[in-house]
């Protein structure tokens, strides 16, 4: 029951900061534009390298059955 109660603080505490956060519109977005741009190499990258394994992956199953062509 005690959780419950810093759960509840975090969240009020949350929404008080979050309507602070609206009197400074410019600042939200750049820091939205910040973590995206940066956050877009990392999924490339990360999506890049689990579209290998997968054809890899793939190619061993194909190839156990003849038809890796």
């Amino acid at each position: 029951m005690q959780r419950v109660g810093y759960g509840t603080r975090f969240f009020l505490r949350l929404c008080l900061l979050a309507v602070a956060s609206l009197r400074r519109p410019r600042l939200v977005i750049d820091q939205i534009h910040f973590i995206g741009n940066y956050s877009l190499s990392i999924i490339l990258v990360s999506g890049l390298l689990i579209g290998f394994v997968l054809g890899l992956q793939g190619y061993y199953t194909l190839r156990r059955y003849g038809t890796e062509e």
